[in-house]
């Protein structure tokens, strides 16, 4: 019993190490430039540095960043997302609550007309629940993006390097 709950708390305790300070790693990695910085999905999106963070030994939860251009006239609600990576995949957005990072799930994701909306760390982010497989540096995972109206837009992460903090 105790190795479970110690296990447990280990784990949390290294996702939410994990999730407070993203941005100094972000930086460093996007340095490497070894992940794709832009692809074209079709004449509605253009999807800039997607990558998704390597996992921690035993711990089943990822994050996912990227920017996401609308080039339509229309704005575009992301309603939904899913990867076979995950056994949940979902929308969320990091915010400050008395002093502590919180997350919460995000229903949709608008993406204004002509217009772009970040995926980054401690704010919007795609968040990988029960990661079925550890992910490694270098992989590539697809990610299915649905809108409100049913259009399903396929975006390519690549798995980036964990490093200390």
């Amino acid at each position: 019993m105790k190795k479970t709950v110690l296990s447990i708390a280990l784990a949390l305790v290294a996702f939410q190490v994990s999730a407070q300070d993203h941005s100094a790693h972000d930086t460093a990695v996007a340095d490497t430039k070894t992940y794709h910085q832009v692809q074209t999905v079709n004449n509605v999106l253009t999807i800039e540095n997607a990558r998704a963070k390597a996992t921690i030994p035993g711990v089943k939860v990822s994050a996912g960043y990227m920017k996401i251009t609308n080039d339509t006239d229309e704005p575009i609600r992301l309603v939904e997302a899913n990867s076979s990576i995950a056994k949940h995949t979902e929308f969320h957005r990091m915010f400050m609550r008395d002093s502590q990072m919180a997350m919460r799930k995000v229903d949709a994701l608008e993406i204004p007309a002509n217009g772009s909306v970040e995926l980054k760390p401690k704010d919007y982010h795609l968040m990988f629940m029960g990661v079925k497989e550890a992910l490694k540096p270098g992989q590539e995972i697809k990610v299915t993006l649905v809108a409100d109206n049913g259009e399903k837009f396929d975006v390519q992460l690549t798995v980036m390097p964990m490093t200390k903090y």
